[in-house]
């Protein structure tokens, strides 16, 4: 919780544009327009995952696609030594844009690049002992030893490029300016899957396609430095004082911890499945999973899109409207999940069956299951996003630590008896934790009473699940539909349930909310301020 000013010379106002003049913010319509280009990005990423992972699976067998799915969660366990210099820095930008000097802007910025450098020879070791065990961890066969020890160095010098270019991004969404960049990742997403395809049909396997996401990275890189560099005046990095560096050393610290509890608790699935029962379940785990996920993330960019508001309002200590935003995200998260949940429930072994084949559905009970996991989940990441604003998060970072030890124990027990279902049921347990131990963080920040905040309304939640039960008697006697009917009923289904929700898991009031939300945002509108910026 922010208790202290960050900056130095309030009185001196921050240089927001090139010609230096300073702008109201317009909220609502940032957030709208930094969800539209986040939206653009997501949805072309995942559509280039449908039409490409057909491609991949077919192209190197279950096996090894469980193999590449298990390589991209075991890489990313070098964020474990990551000091997400980053986020420190799109947090503190976007709590000091307003009020402090262009120096001082880039005087953080020079300080989250020294912290980076700091850690680089560390990722590096970490990437390459990574690297070298991976054949063991994803029971590869001895002839694939060498293959994957290359595609996962490969994969590691990607993230690892990614992390500097990554303060470019840092930036640009702490100056709450996502949206200038808009399109532009999607474009590069698109190409990129374009050349997963060709290195796939050219015979290049695993090391062609960690090639490409090489590639991949790179692009993405360069265009977000050419989007800062054009639309941000103070941009620049200056040198920093010690005392900057050790703040942000400091802050850069938790972050680490907070990075290495979320990778063990948000990040293992795959890897825990592979490791406890085969590479092939991981596949039909990630396929099965894909179109929730793919929803969810819709949901979160809809969320993530006002954080860097939510981090102006925490500078502020303007609480009251902090906590009315949260009520509005709670009522969003809940109406879209239950919508997407039931549809998914009903279609996707459908979906499968046409996409890869129906041999790889997990099964109905583990669609369920998954799809509480993944409802569960959005509500846990809408608290922490807003528990990381505040730049104070050691009591989450022990909370997350606690939830991975949890999912780690009961998920090898669990996985080792019931394969998928007991990794979700794992999952459940551990997530349980973390969403409650948050709330009571949450309501100290806010300076609520921790009463009130678990003080629920049980309509929504009890309407939430008698949609779901009815989700699962009439997928349990329809089964597979044909394709055209998929396309006729799904997008039904989905209408009807968000409809049905609204008017019997809402109240009144929250209705209104929901509206008056939504009218008050300019769609496919941009006012002069944001063109000026």
């Amino acid at each position: 919780m922010i208790t202290e000013p960050l900056i130095n010379n309030p009185a001196e106002p921050v240089i927001t544009s090139k010609n230096g003049e300073g702008k109201k913010e317009n909220l609502k319509q940032r957030a709208y327009l930094n969800t539209l280009s986040s939206m653009l990005d997501y949805i072309a990423n995942r559509l280039t995952g449908l039409f490409v992972n057909p491609f991949i699976v077919g192209g190197l067998g279950s096996s090894l696609f469980g193999i590449w799915q298990m390589l991209g969660q075991l890489t990313g366990y070098i964020n474990i030594t990551d000091t997400r210099a980053s986020q420190v820095l799109k947090w503190t930008v976007a709590q000091k844009k307003d009020v402090a000097t262009a120096d001082e802007l880039q005087s953080d910025a020079g300080a989250a690049f020294i912290v980076l450098l700091c850690i680089m020879p560390v990722l590096l070791i970490g990437g390459s002992i990574i690297s070298w065990y991976a054949p063991f961890i994803t029971h590869a066969g001895l002839a694939h030893y060498t293959l994957i020890r290359t595609t996962c160095s490969l994969l590691v010098f990607s993230l690892i490029i990614f992390k500097f270019f990554e303060l470019f991004e840092a930036i640009l969404r702490g100056m709450n300016l996502s949206f200038k960049r808009m399109g532009l990742r999607a474009g590069i997403v698109i190409i990129g899957g374009g050349l997963k395809v060709l290195v796939i049909k050219m015979g290049y396997g695993l090391a062609g396609l960690a090639a490409v996401q090489l590639v991949d990275t790179l692009l993405t890189g360069l265009s977000f430095y050419a989007v800062v560099k054009k639309n941000i005046g103070w941009f620049g990095i200056k040198r920093p004082s010690r005392a900057n560096i050790l703040r942000f050393g400091k802050l850069s610290a938790w972050y680490l911890a907070d990075a290495g509890a979320n990778v063990v608790n948000s990040n293992s699935d795959k890897l825990l499945l592979g490791i406890i029962t085969s590479p092939v379940t991981v596949t039909y785990y990630t396929l099965t999973k894909f179109i929730p996920m793919a929803l969810q993330g819709i949901i979160n960019r809809l969320i993530l899109g006002i954080m860097p508001g939510v981090g102006k309002l925490l500078g502020l200590k303007e609480y009251e409207k902090i906590n009315n935003v949260r009520k509005k995200i709670n009522s969003v998260t809940l109406l879209l999940t239950t919508a997407f949940g039931v549809t998914v429930i009903l279609f996707n072994h459908t979906f499968l069956k046409v996409w890869v084949g129906k041999e790889h559905f997990a099964g109905q009970l583990a669609n369920v299951m998954i799809m509480i996991t993944i409802m569960q989940d959005t509500f846990v990441k809408n608290d922490a996003c807003i528990i990381s604003a505040t730049l104070d998060i050691k009591k989450k970072v022990f909370l997350t630590l606690i939830s991975g030890a949890l999912f780690a124990g009961f998920g090898i027990l669990f996985a080792s008896k019931w394969g998928i279902v007991g990794l979700c049921l794992a999952l459940i347990i551990s997530r349980l934790f973390l969403f409650i131990g948050q709330r009571k963080i949450l309501a100290g920040i806010m300076q609520s009473g921790a009463q009130s905040e678990f003080r629920i309304s049980y309509r929504p939640f009890f309407t939430s699940f008698i949609l779901f039960g009815l989700a699962v008697w009439l997928a349990s006697i329809t089964g597979v539909v044909t394709i055209y009917q998929l396309a006729l009923l799904a997008p039904t289904v989905f209408l009807t349930s968000l409809i049905a929700f609204y008017f019997f898991g809402l109240r009144k009031t929250e209705r209104q909310e929901l509206r008056q939300m939504v009218t008050s945002i300019k769609f496919l509108k941009s006012d002069k301020t944001f063109s000026k910026n």
